[in-house]
């Protein structure tokens, strides 16, 4: 049976990287795919906003990927973290410290500050979500996702090197209407979600969703009687449309989530001491790895590992029609997040490296711009502004470290960064079929750093080895040789363009090519800073990104995609390593000065017989550091990384979807479908050594079902052949970690809508 389950892995991963497709392309009832390109068998179409107007995701010169909220319940794609599903060359893992990182391309930023500024933003109705921390609750209750791939920064602004992810929230209706999700699962999982819409009045609509994940723990201790892994969270979002006169539209979105899970436990794979001395410990030395098991993981005993976090947002959107022709939108928003986070990143249940995660941070947005058409014409002028405050804590204990004798430290930093930016677009149809369209961007981000590491508890100070410190007080050693707070200023402004032609030869072909140039941020550390100098930035990274792509609609049951694309890499932000005095091997950020990203996009929506739908995809990256880049492996030993691969970067991934649906009698309709997705293998560092490999998988996903006029009850099964794979690995504390992936989970769900 074993090897029967085994061969079924292989026959369907085989399947998923060589066919020539991805996910959906086509607006498809329920539980179909779509993704980069539109019609379905009726002739219907998808309609996207990726360069903020509707259009045809088929008209559009770019690779996206779109997907309903219904097609994403269906295949159980709650959260960004498992668009990986639907989305060619979409990764995600979390960072040691818990940090989302969301990666498109190989273009990803791994970073464990609270405030990192992200290579792919996220967006709710083109209200940014600043943060990747900030995400959890983007996917409740939407009408459809857009995932747009390559530097996004003319329209949506820095920070967009690797793309955007744009949910677009399920408005508000004319009518009154209510619907119900509930699904139960393995570990007593139950996720109830639900809105209510309808109208108030003549001229007000409101829709008012909301979700709660409530699971018991799935991890277990392997060296004690003891779980983790409980979740608790909840989300919740009001929706108001008000129309005051035929021209004006004035919208509210206001949303939070609270998160009150355990924190994930690590898995120690073995033992790398961050300092040659003092020599680590025999209890260290001898503690027990963790075996190669989805569930295993060890952590602190006695100790809650349950967060406490908080996230709210308000955005006011006001369409105001200057003519039949101009449209003027501002788009105004304000969120605050407040964070709890326990975490144990050694991997064993001593004491060797738990952290307190505390802080928080704020966000206004302002955008206002003007839109227009005439005849073969399309344009856009408009202005931003963001401000973000930034305060991250990080507390330690480490009375097992090899570092012990230091005492507890707490590493402190508060940011404040004002972006500045006026943009233009347009594009113009030269002649029949041809467009050529353009877009440039002007950004200023200044921002203003103050940190230091401080003495938590005041063992610190009892050490001895930093004179003068006491309880709370900064241990830093400046360049004046006090001990003391580090203050900066990182000023930095760029010029993002972007230029490309559409051409249309028939109906239902769309070839593209576009050029374009996208920059992310600079960016403070947040780690152990014994002097001044380990608080230097990394400046800005750019991106100039080549795409060659076509769309094609091969008539009514087969839709085909493809793009081919090479990014030319200046000052990468990656995370590095340094040797310190007395904290010995530490992760900190730097800039790799030139570095590449060549790959290819395959997807397709084929529809061979009535009902039945395959829906393939393959992303082949290949990602390389150019010239001569040293840094420092984990033992401390200085390398030449050159012709290295980004860490957490594979080469090759991809997903198929196949559903077959039929009609049992007039009013049912059964379907049966099933998802595989594959990774190949990657590596959590840049030496790409054995303890940070993470091994290639295939995961698949079944599920079955039934649906009447209003309801559909299914059966659901993720991970179904219980693979073990991981996420995320690293090294913090003296255990080189991994983070592994769910095991198996199965269950039942039922909807409604009235």
């Amino acid at each position: 049976m074993k090897n029967d389950k085994m061969s079924l892995i292989r026959l369907l991963s085989t399947a998923a990287i060589l066919s020539v497709g991805s996910a959906p392309a086509w607006a498809q009832d329920q539980a179909g795919a779509s993704t980069s390109s539109a019609s379905d068998t009726t002739g219907g179409e998808i309609i996207v906003t990726a360069q903020k107007r509707s259009q045809s995701i088929n008209n559009v010169g770019m690779s996206i990927t779109a997907a309903t909220g219904d097609e994403l319940l269906a295949k159980g794609v709650v959260d960004v973290s498992q668009l990986s599903k639907i989305v060619p060359g979409f990764n995600y893992n979390l960072t040691a410290y818990g940090t989302p990182v969301y990666t498109i391309r190989g273009v990803g930023f791994q970073d464990n500050s609270l405030g990192a500024s992200p290579t792919v933003s996220v967006y709710v109705d083109e209200a940014p979500v600043a943060f990747s921390s900030q995400t959890l609750g983007a996917a409740l209750d939407i009408e459809r996702v857009e995932v747009l791939k390559g530097p996004q920064g003319t329209l949506f602004g820095g920070n967009s090197t690797g793309g955007a992810i744009n949910y677009i929230a399920a408005k508000p209706t004319d009518s009154f209407k209510w619907g119900v999700d509930a699904s139960y699962g393995r570990f007593n999982t139950v996720d109830l979600s639900g809105f209510v819409s309808g109208p108030i009045s003549d001229t007000l609509k409101v829709r008012v969703a909301a979700r709660t994940q409530q699971a018991n723990a799935w991890q277990y201790s392997y060296t004690r009687d003891d779980q983790i892994g409980v979740v608790n969270q909840f989300i919740g979002r009001i929706l108001a449309d008000w129309t005051p006169t035929d021209n004006l539209k004035i919208s509210l979105n206001v949303n939070g989530w609270r998160d009150r899970s355990d924190t994930p436990a690590a898995q120690a794979v073995k033992l790398s001491p961050t300092s040659p001395f003092p020599p680590p410990s025999a209890a260290l030395v001898n503690y027990p790895l963790s075996p190669r098991n989805s569930r295993a993981a060890d952590w602190d005993p006695g100790i809650s590992f349950r967060q406490d976090s908080h996230f709210y947002q308000a955005s006011g959107r006001i369409d105001l029609d200057l003519s039949s022709d101009i449209v003027l939108t501002s788009i105004t928003s304000y969120q605050k997040y407040k964070r709890f986070q326990p975490m144990d990143t050694d991997g064993t249940a001593l004491a060797n490296f738990r952290i307190g995660l505390k802080g928080g941070t704020s966000t206004f947005f302002q955008e206002l711009r003007v839109a227009g058409n005439a005849p073969g014409v399309n344009w856009m002028l408009g202005a931003n502004y963001q401000r973000d405050k930034i305060h991250d804590i990080n507390t330690f204990f480490i009375p097992f470290a090899v570092t012990s004798f230091l005492g507890n430290p707490e590493n402190v930093s508060r940011q404040t960064v004002d972006t500045k930016a006026v943009f233009a677009n347009g594009d113009y149809e030269i002649m029949d079929g041809l467009t050529v369209l353009g877009g440039i961007r002007y950004t200023e981000a200044d921002r203003d750093y103050r940190g230091c590491t401080q003495d938590y508890d005041g063992t610190v100070a009892g050490s001895g080895f930093f004179p003068g410190a006491t309880r709370g007080s900064c241990i830093t050693l400046l360049n004046n040789f006090t001990l003391g707070e580090v203050t900066d200023t990182l000023d930095q402004n760029n010029i993002s363009w972007k230029a490309g032609l559409n051409y249309k030869p028939s109906n239902g072909t769309l070839l593209y090519a576009n050029v374009s140039r996208g920059y992310k941020s600079g960016s403070y550390p947040i780690l152990s800073l014994a002097f001044e100098p380990q608080s230097s930035p990394v400046t800005q990274e750019s991106v100039l990104a080549y795409e060659v792509g076509a769309k094609l609609n091969l008539g009514s049951t087969l839709q085909l995609n493809g793009a081919a694309f090479y990014y030319d890499y200046t000052n990468k932000q990656i995370r590095g390593r340094g040797v310190f005095a007395i904290f010995g091997v530490l992760e900190l950020l730097v800039n790799i000065p030139q570095s590449r990203v060549v790959g290819f996009e395959l997807d397709a929506a084929w529809k061979p017989i009535t009902g039945l739908t395959i829906a393939p995809s393959v992303t082949m990256v290949d990602s390389k550091i150019r010239g001569n880049f040293t840094n420092f492996d984990v033992a401390g030993n200085q390398e030449n990384f050159s012709g290295q691969a980004f860490p957490f970067t594979p080469k090759w991934s991809g997903n198929t979807d196949i559903e077959y649906r039929w009609a049992m009698r007039s009013e049912l309709t059964a379907f049966v479908g099933g998802n595989v997705n594959y990774q190949s293998v990657s590596y959590g560092d840049l030496a790409r050594s054995a303890p940070f490999k993470i091994a290639s998988y295939a995961l698949v996903d079944l599920r079955a079902g039934i649906e009447g006029d209003k309801w559909t009850a299914s059966l659901w099964g993720r991970n179904v052949f219980n693979k073990t794979y991981e996420t995320s690995t690293g090294n913090i504390g003296d255990f080189i970690t991994r983070y592994a992936g769910r095991p198996a989970t199965y269950g039942v769900r039922l909807s409604y809508r009235y």
